[in-house]
């Protein structure tokens, strides 16, 4: 008779672990994804980056470590992903991003300027993308095909070294520039330089103003 009770009890027990067993709840819920540092960070044309990384917590699985797809061109300006991701046991699959965006410093430059001095006229001046704090001149000397003209920025130094142009103005000619200048305000800057044609050169002198 005992046997048979304790026969039963085992018996009892086990289908209660079934019925618990099948009463619990599948796992469904991902990992949570904690960005070590910002999700979105700033860093210059030509600069270092450096992966922060990113940890992830399970309420099943505890920690766990993302992995990231993704790079970052330091050598081209843009905005850049970074993606992490994490799966725990059960398969649940969460994702992060990080977005990282390369910049000319002087990119604040950029614009329509007035230029005035010993040639008026007007001009637009963007931002190098492959090469920090240089920018580039639309129609420099108001020389139409003038576009390869560009100056480099040292603190508030504008540096013009010795640029080469090739069959550019009316008359085409091969024309060479060469000088420097000072940014006096935000939207304001000069330039002396010499103009060389033919090996003969010329000295002038321009007042950049943005608009």
């Amino acid at each position: 008779m005992k046997k048979n009770i304790s026969n039963l009890i085992a018996i009892a027990f086990i289908l209660g672990s079934l019925v618990f067993a099948g009463c619990k709840k599948p796992d469904k819920t991902g990992p949570v994804i904690t960005l070590n540092g910002a999700a979105s960070q700033t860093i210059s044309l030509q600069d270092t980056y450096t992966e922060l990384n990113a940890t992830a917590t399970d309420d099943k699985d505890g920690s766990i470590t993302p992995t990231f797809s993704g790079t970052v061109n330091v050598n081209h300006t843009g905005a850049y992903i970074i993606t992490y991701r994490a799966t725990d046991a059960a398969g649940n699959i969460s994702t992060a991003i990080r977005t990282i965006t390369v910049v000319n410093d002087v990119a604040a430059m950029t614009g329509y300027y007035i230029c005035s001095g010993s040639t008026n006229y007007n001009d637009t001046i963007t931002f190098s993308p492959i090469k920090n704090n240089r920018i580039h001149f639309g129609k420099f000397g108001n020389y139409q095909g003038n576009t390869n003209i560009y100056v480099d920025i040292t603190g508030t130094d504008v540096i013009l070294d010795s640029v080469f142009a090739v069959q550019v103005g009316s008359p085409a000619l091969d024309r060479s520039f060469k000088g420097t200048g000072v940014i006096t305000s935000p939207t304001v800057f000069n330039l002396d330089y010499t103009e060389t044609i033919n090996g003969v050169a010329t000295n002038k002198s321009e007042l950049f103003t943005k608009q």
